[in-house]
């Protein structure tokens, strides 16, 4: 069957669903590499999408040009290099498989603390859940951003806004602010290694994402919508725990904020936060399964897809704020030297297509 092109729509929802964990949907995430900085965090937001919409359109022109989407190949274009790309796709597999691990567990505390099912139960459901949408390919993946990412952002945006029109908008300082953790010590520090990680974790699903694309254009359109929601949902939970700040102390920010503003809107926003680790446990897992596939020369089995899910079961005992301030952070390290190789792939195709167009004496 031929495979579907995406538009420029289907895949500005998918970048940005790509991004929308858990962490970042309850302020988790944003708070700790950004709010905590005060003002100077605010423009780390800026600069972090920017970064973002960058190397998206990098990626993008990459694809284009050499028609390669597979994540080892994108980040290390040197062949010669096959340890290289070999470490790059290992260290990737690994935090995609432990983002999976981390959103079952989340998804099954949050499932126990709204309907009393047990933990167990509610990883369970979770695991089962991403997998059977992950057994229809990027068109599951694309077909499940679509539906869920306007309900986060909408949501999200109503929830910012409730929280501002009751307690007003309060700017924080441009001081110098050290930020609450110890592994990012500047909201410049927090803005790259925000991108950086974020990125590394995403491209599983956006190299293969661009290769779909409808035309250049499309592509290109899609990184610069799916950027603008980012940017859009950050300021409106930022702003939104800003005005509360009593609140950054909690396990989830704005499910507490939402508790506060008004008690209903917590059960809601407990399950806006279930589609946020939906959507990040699906990014992974169909960045693993893409990769493998290409690995493998075909199609993964159902029975090891069930493995892989079950083996993320397991591994989900891990506490979801310490993951957050530590793994996300050293990752973010690792990405730095992935982007560094995006780049230098852009620049090579850039430079490669100047002299093939450049006029003949």
């Amino acid at each position: 069957m031929k495979e579907k092109k995406w538009n420029a729509g289907s895949i500005g929802l998918t970048f940005a669903g790509s991004f929308l964990g858990a962490g970042y949907v309850s302020g988790q995430e944003l708070w700790q590499f950004f709010g905590s900085f005060g003002g100077g965090g605010l423009l780390g937001v800026l600069a972090a999408m920017v970064l973002l919409a960058v190397f998206g359109l990098a990626l993008m022109y990459i694809i284009s040009r050499t028609g390669i989407a597979e994540m080892d190949a994108v980040l290390v274009p040197w062949e010669r290099l096959a340890w290289l790309r070999k470490l790059s796709s290992a260290l990737q597999l690994i935090l995609l498989f432990g983002v999976i691990a981390i959103m079952y567990a989340g998804g099954g505390a949050l499932l126990e603390q709204l309907f009393s099912l047990p933990t167990w139960l509610g990883r369970t459901l979770m695991a089962v859940l991403v997998t059977l949408v992950a057994l229809r390919g990027l068109r599951g993946a694309v077909g499940a951003f679509s539906l869920i990412v306007p309900v986060i952002v909408a949501l999200t945006l109503i929830f910012g806004g409730m929280a501002l029109a009751r307690y007003g908008v309060s700017l924080p300082a441009f001081g110098a602010a050290e930020g609450s953790n110890p592994l990012m010590r500047s909201a410049a520090f927090g803005a790259v290694t925000f991108a950086f990680y974020n990125f590394f974790g995403s491209v599983g699903i956006l190299a293969p994402l661009g290769e779909a694309a409808s035309s250049k254009r499309a592509a290109r359109r899609g990184v610069l919508l799916g950027t603008a929601l980012l940017l859009l949902i950050a300021y409106s939970v930022l702003l939104a725990v800003m005005a509360v700040p009593e609140t950054a102390d909690a396990e989830l920010p704005m499910l507490a904020l939402a508790s506060q503003v008004f008690p209903a809107l917590g059960v809601l926003y407990a399950l806006l936060l279930l589609c946020g680790m939906f959507t990040a446990a699906l990014s992974s897992l169909f960045g693993i399964t893409s990769r493998l596939e290409v690995r493998l020369g075909g199609r993964l089995s159902r029975r090891f897809l069930a493995l892989l899910c079950a083996l993320a079961f397991v591994g989900s005992i891990f506490g979801f704020k310490n993951v957050v301030s530590y793994v996300y952070p050293l990752c973010g390290y690792v990405g730095f030297f992935a982007l560094i190789g995006v780049a230098l792939h852009f620049r090579f195709l850039h430079k490669t297509s100047a002299a093939e167009n450049a006029p003949t004496p």
